[in-house]
């Protein structure tokens, strides 16, 4: 039964820390009722971290995917709907895999589990209780227990219309969280008549068709419109808003944006639980859409919509009143049928996964009533002249394509709005026609190696994302490029990136206009990387200085990066000790290869920053109390922050976090550290001696994550974890984690994961202190549930017949051993034994 929590049980298990431990290979793919065998094998190669280069056929590709298994794996095949996709696809690559595994799938059909010999669990309905405490998490607050208690009779009899499905509770109670707290407003969702919708499909619960007709006029046509994405497939927020917009969903509404009008309508659909957040994604861009509601969503369009994917014919009998065809997968060639350029109703045509698809260009210049049209990543090469004549185009998207040039008939089409060449290899100008695009709203241009932008490009006023600006040109005869100044005139910017900015010959700050900007990306392009220079010289970098001093970006931002900045020191306005006043409202920050700056910025004074990211600052060799700015009384440092990546600091050693003072019971000065960092990565940092003191007493870390820290001698500031501590390649610790900070009683270390060199013979005196080789178990670690050992033969063999009295007391040991089998190929010793060995 589909909704029932299949898939939510098996991500459960693929992401489980025990998982993540005994299996270094995971891979998870979908696999589609109408699946293409070669884009299945394609993705998984890709998942398992593998390329399988100009592969293309079914043949080819099965013996990359049995090579690029060469760990222990586990694969998830979620959602079969025939056993044919083991048999004829799957058994023999995965059988014959370099390591062994296990697999995972989910279905909705028993019979497909037992053709595959799997051994099956049955996922239950979910009980009456149970779906009433479901409802409650996602409807009230912690503190309206007394809407709870008067709500609670009505409330189950609403949850047993549901039928136990977990996603039909929770759709109905995104229904429920909108409406007021009453019996009558509650009511009227019990008594709705969309719970006995007769023409629904039996597998589509009348519940998720209430759901929809709940929602206002607009918001129904978003959501449908998202059943054009292929099943499983991840949609991305500002794709979304960007379709919403060109197929005219989006109503203005006085002087709010349209496209902050077109988030909201994004949030309201997850807050909803029609679409669902991809956690993998901390800025909550990225969401995917059940199967059982995009099934839905196909249902109630109608003809007027149709998805074709992989080798599957066109149905004629809905070509008659198409206005939407999406399709995927379509191999050599894109046909368009003549029906559809006969009919010209068409209005949106969107190309997924076709790399290798040809494109018949002549085609797209007779489908006069196209307003969306998006061949991302197919092989267009060209864009013909007739593409000046779809004057209703407001959406063209050719991120990924060949394509080398445009033509300067695209300035005839002046209702675009949203014009997209990111990633174009070869198209390295446009044509100065662009510059009459007046009702042009996004432009991406990010990842395409454009010499320079035409003169021009500020006309262009109603831009609100403009992602690869190149500043200047490649100094020819002509001065062809655009400065800075051109940006003065985009008022309504709120996402810009700016590359090659050491081009600049700008004075004065080019953002002073530009004060509803969000997300701004500096990019520059160090002159070694360009003219082969072993150094940058003086004058470049003073030059570099005094235009990004002068920059100034404006208080609404809140997404900050910087890429390959080459000046002597951050500007002015990151350096301030007013950094928070300055910025009240930036949540992401990162701070890539600024590779000459020697002091960091007073970020502790960002009073909403979550993500932070530094990495290649190689002449940072202290990182201390300037890092969290100057606190008076009461005031935390990092208040919000969750995650703290630290990578690639090859000459950063000491890491301070200020005076840490115990007074009695009272820690003073910790306490107002990191109060909510939960992830900390710490990668190729291999000059680092040791973690700040504070550490230990100021966070509340779920994940720690050490990788590459050769010159890390001991943990003894380990903060108290709730979750994992990972430590991987090389680290050659002397000192373990032997105590934790007074007055903290964590249930310590949960997971401790450690991978020696395949080389060493002894197992480093730190962790048999840690494991309490001498009867007596450190305090710190006396609440240890597990410990994982990954390592080579040679150690194994090397431990002594008694190695499990001296750990016995942790509840669960898991060793990995991996044997060297000629011409570097490896094996794991859990291929000889099928599984883990645990001692307890």
């Amino acid at each position: 039964m589909g909704g029932i929590g299949k898939t939510t049980l098996a991500s459960n298990i693929y992401s489980d820390e025990r998982i993540k431990e005994n299996f270094p290979m995971r891979v998870w793919v979908c696999v589609s009722k109408d699946f293409s065998e070669t884009e299945l094998l394609k993705e998984m190669i890709r998942s398992a971290g593998g390329n399988y280069r100009q592969a293309k056929t079914k043949a080819e590709l099965v013996p990359y995917l049995s090579s690029v298994l060469s760990k222990r794996f586990i694969i998830v095949l979620d959602d079969i709907w025939e056993a044919k996709v083991w048999e004829d696809l799957l058994r023999y690559p995965l059988e014959s895999a370099t390591a062994g595994g296990r697999i995972v799938i989910t279905t909705r059909d028993i019979n497909v589990a037992t053709n595959m010999r799997a051994l099956v669990h049955h996922v239950d309905e979910m009980d009456t209780d149970d779906g009433w405490a479901l409802v409650c998490k996602k409807v009230f607050r912690d503190d309206e227990k007394e809407e709870i208690f008067n709500l609670r009779d009505i409330g189950l009899k609403i949850v047993k219309k549901c039928d136990g499905l977990p996603l039909a509770i929770k759709t109905i109670a995104g229904v429920l969280k909108l409406k007021k707290r009453s019996i009558i407003e509650w009511n009227n969702v019990l008594r709705s008549d969309a719970w006995s919708m007769s023409q629904l499909q039996t597998e589509l619960p009348g519940a998720l068709f209430l759901s929809y007709e709940d929602l206002a006029s607009d918001l129904k046509q978003c959501f449908l419109f998202c059943s054009l994405y292929p099943e499983d497939s991840r949609m991305h927020r500002d794709d979304l808003v960007r379709y919403w917009l060109a197929e005219g969903f989006v109503k203005s509404q006085g002087d709010v944006l349209l496209e902050d009008l077109a988030e909201d309508y994004y949030k309201e659909l997850i807050c909803r639980n029609l679409l669902r957040l991809d956690p993998y994604f901390v800025d909550e861009s990225w969401c995917t859409m059940h199967d059982l509601l995009r099934s839905l969503a196909l249902f109630l369009i109608g003809d007027e919509n149709t998805f074709v994917g992989g080798e599957n014919a066109y149905n004629t009998n809905r070509l008659i009143k198409l206005r939407r065809l999406s399709v995927s997968n379509m191999g050599e060639r894109l046909d368009i049928p003549d029906a559809v350029k006969k009919q010209k109703c068409l209005r949106t045509l969107i190309v997924w996964d076709s790399a290798g698809t040809k494109i018949v260009e002549h085609d797209l210049g007779r489908l006069g009533q196209l307003r969306v049209l998006d061949l991302t990543g197919t092989g267009l090469e060209s864009l013909p002249d007739s593409i000046g004549n779809l004057l209703h185009l407001r959406y063209l998207d050719l991120d990924g394509t060949n394509v080398k040039n445009l033509p300067e008939s695209i300035g005839h089409l002046q209702n675009l709005q949203t014009l997209k060449l990111s990633g174009c290899k070869s198209l390295h100008t446009l044509p100065k026609a662009i510059t009459r695009l007046c009702n042009l709203r996004c432009l991406g241009l990010d990842k395409t190696p454009l010499s320079h932008l035409p003169k021009g490009i500020g006309k262009l006023r109603n831009l609100v994302s403009l992602e690869g600006f190149v500043v200047g040109d490649d100094g020819g005869e002509q001065e062809q490029g655009c400065d800075l100044q051109e940006l003065q005139s985009l008022s309504q910017l709120r996402v810009l990136r700016i590359d090659r900015l050491e081009r600049s010959r700008a004075g004065a700050s080019a953002l002073a206009s530009v004060c509803f900007l969000r997300k701004l990306v500096l990019c520059w392009l160090p002159p070694e990387a360009e003219n082969n220079q072993p150094r940058c010289g003086e004058d470049a970098i003073q030059k570099v200085n005094k235009i990004c001093n002068n920059l100034s970006p404006p208080s609404n931002l809140k997404d900050l990066r910087f890429h390959d900045f080459f000046g002597s020191g951050f500007p002015g306005w990151l350096m301030s000790s007013s950094l928070g006043a300055s910025f009240p409202h930036l949540a992401f920050l990162q701070l890539d290869k600024c590779r000459s700056c020697r002091q960091l910025p007073p970020l502790g004074l960002l009073p909403q920053l979550k993500f932070l990211r530094i990495s290649g600052a190689d002449a940072i060799s202290t990182i201390g109390p300037e890092l969290l700015g100057r606190r008076g009384s009461g005031v935390t440092a990092f208040p919000r922050l969750e995650y703290l990546q630290l990578k690639h600091l090859r000459n950063w050693k000491e890491w301070s976090l200020g005076a840490v003072e115990e007074v009695g019971d009272e820690i003073r000065g910790a306490s107002k550290l990191l109060p909510h960092l939960k992830f900390l990565h710490l990668e190729n940092c291999p000059e680092l001696i040791a973690l700040p003191e504070g550490l230990g007493y100021a966070t509340n870390l779920q994940q720690l994550q050490i990788m590459d820290a050769h010159n890390l001698r001991e943990i003894k500031n380990l903060p108290s974890l709730t979750g994992t501590l990972h430590i991987e390649r090389h680290l050659t610790l002397e000192r373990g984690p032997s105590e934790i900070p007074t007055g903290h009683s964590p249930e310590c270390l949960p997971d401790v994961s450690n991978n020696l060199d395949q080389q060493s013979e002894h197992l480093p005196q730190w962790l048999l202190e840690l494991l309490g080789q001498h009867q007596n178990a450190p305090t710190a670690v006396q609440n240890l549930r597990k410990f994982v050992l990954t390592c080579g033969s040679a150690l194994f063999k090397s431990f002594p017949k008694d190695t499990p009295n001296f750990i016995q007391w942790i509840p669960e040991v898991q060793f990995c051993v991996n044997f060297a089998v000629g011409m570097g190929r490896t094996c794991s010793w859990f291929d000889c034994i099928d599984g883990i060995v645990s001692l307890s």
